[in-house]
């Protein structure tokens, strides 16, 4: 806790005043001056400062700034092992420090120096499907073992399955949350949230003891998106909060991957409709990520996904009604062998059945 800058711990105070919001603190700095110059000399910019945060707030500033407030403080923090950068410490990932709105001061529980390894987020509907369930996981575990430290906002979900993964595999990963460092949310998720801080870390924009609330999280996915230079949906609703990351990564220049889905579940419809506008994003395969990412050599899982996709689109298919091979090679797009393969694998396996004359049904 020791080492903080003046400029820094002034930027704790302003954040933690009721009514202060990054945008006023914002204002102030590019206004007045310096935060630790502000914050030392309250009554000589009170002009100023009354401007731009009104009276009241301005007074509530003056009546806190004394030592046992910003005492306690860091007192607080410290009782969480817990500590906090700004986006003037060197810490503080300069992917970050470009994206609009960036947060002006991040705490966190962990290691903070994997802010600066290679930050890869992945993130899906809270309501994963059993299809959406097991891509994320063979990519999280395929990514995680590449090397990528996996950014996400552990939600129930796909956010969970990604930093478990992780974790199983003995490699840290980055929570990003959505409420103050010392509420856990969702609260069955505790136990994960203790493993996270302890072999990687938890980050949050929100001082402690904020609950959570609708419009958070949305926010914070802007810093999901914006810690990572990529960022993959593995399955997502229509009204998925994992498609306004997939927004903000488009905003800010970042690679998107989106994993397509069954044209018949729910829980695809926003993946599947964002890849009619972002064709390039889609990724059925880890070596479309690791290729992209100058990371050229082939993964275990180089076609398991991608007959997954296959095989949950034939069936689904087919359970509408009877259908002819060549009906299915239309559909699937893939060669004849290939199909053919995949075919006589859903019938081995009991899936699907050959009704004769080259037609397939459920």
């Amino acid at each position: 806790m020791s080492g903080h800058s003046k400029n820094d711990l002034a930027l704790l105070f302003f954040n933690s005043v009721e009514g202060m919001s990054q945008k006023k603190i914002a204002e102030m700095l590019d206004t007045v001056g310096e935060p630790g110059e502000i914050l030392g000399r309250l009554g000589a910019f009170s002009a100023e400062l009354t401007d731009i945060l009104g009276a009241p707030l301005y007074n509530l500033l003056k009546d806190l700034n004394n030592a046992d407030y910003k005492r306690r403080l860091l007192d607080g923090l410290r009782a969480q092992n817990a500590s906090f950068i700004t986006f003037l410490d060197g810490e503080y990932p300069d992917s970050l420090r470009e994206i609009h709105d960036f947060p002006i001061i991040l705490f966190y529980k962990g290691d903070i120096n994997l802010l600066k390894g290679d930050l890869f987020s992945i993130v899906g509907t809270r309501n994963l499907s059993s299809y959406g369930r097991r891509v994320t996981r063979e990519f999280s575990d395929e990514l995680s073992r590449a090397g990528f430290i996996l950014v996400s906002g552990m939600a129930r979900g796909a956010d969970t399955v990604v930093h478990k993964t992780a974790l199983e595999n003995g490699k840290p990963t980055v929570a990003v949350w959505g409420t103050g460092i010392d509420v856990v949310y969702p609260s069955e998720n505790r136990a994960l949230a203790e493993e996270i801080a302890e072999k990687g870390l938890i980050v949050t924009e929100y001082r402690p003891k904020i609950p959570p609330m609708n419009y958070h999280f949305p926010h914070r996915n802007r810093i999901i998106s914006g810690l990572s230079h990529s960022v993959l949906v593995t399955e997502a609703g229509e009204k998925s909060g994992s498609l306004i990351t997939v927004n903000y990564a488009v905003d800010q220049g970042k690679n998107v991957y989106i994993v397509p889905g069954s044209i018949y579940s729910p829980e695809s419809r926003g993946a599947n409709k964002f890849l009619k506008k972002f064709q390039g994003a889609i990724v059925t395969d880890i070596n479309d990520i690791l290729e992209d990412c100058n990371r050229g050599e082939k993964s275990k899982a180089e076609t398991g996904i991608v007959l997954d996709i296959v095989e949950t689109l034939i069936v689904n298919e087919l359970q509408k009604g009877e259908k002819h091979f060549d009906e299915l090679l239309e559909l699937t797009g893939l060669e004849v062998n290939k199909l053919n393969s995949i075919l006589t694998s859903l019938m081995l396996s009991g899936q699907i059945e050959d009704t004769g004359n080259n037609y397939y049904s459920v």
